[in-house]
């Protein structure tokens, strides 16, 4: 069963679709563009040209230095009291590292082998940049010299021979 339908109701409804002049907001474009100049400023006084190119991990305490080298995009080997990481991957633990007599720290040399080759075979296809063989050590200023000693001998074995040690740089 049906009922029929209102015809009072079915008059506002024509009445109210045939209104074309309904008032709509309008935001002021002087507004706009103002928030748009501020928040552009914002943006262009916080953006940093350099970049962060090493990030330096929480638990590590970098020695101070003076030097004003800026860093570069390199290979980043970063030791700390427990860990070698190699692009903040772990490669193996230093107790395991200090307990052998060896120089040569098979893990990372492995890590490092596949890391030169793989860059090496990209090196083909582009004509910018090609390996050279730099490498940044972040360690804290506790590691052992040994420990660096182990490491940097490991790096030139793969062609790894351009070395950076990252530090902090000295509060004056």
């Amino acid at each position: 069963m049906s009922f029929p339908v209102s015809k009072s109701n079915l008059k506002q409804l024509k009445k109210a679709r045939g209104k074309k002049n309904l008032k709509a907001f309008k935001p002021q474009l002087t507004s706009l563009v103002d928030v748009m100049t501020i928040l552009l400023i914002y943006l262009l006084k916080s953006f940093s040209s350099e970049g962060e190119i090493v990030t330096v991990s929480k638990n590590l305490i970098l020695p101070e230095s003076s030097a004003k080298k800026r860093p570069e995009l390199t290979v980043v080997l970063t030791v700390n009291n427990d860990y070698i990481l190699a692009e903040e991957k772990k490669i193996v633990a230093v107790d395991k590292v200090l307990s052998s007599d060896e120089l040569v720290i098979e893990e990372l040399n492995v890590w490092l082998e596949n890391r030169r080759q793989l860059t090496q075979h990209h090196d083909q296809y582009r004509n910018e940049k090609k390996f050279s063989g730099d490498v940044t050590i972040q360690a804290d200023k506790r590691v052992r010299f040994r420990l660096l000693k182990k490491i940097m001998y490991t790096c030139g074995r793969q062609e790894y021979n351009n070395f950076s040690l990252a530090v902090q740089k000295r509060e004056e």
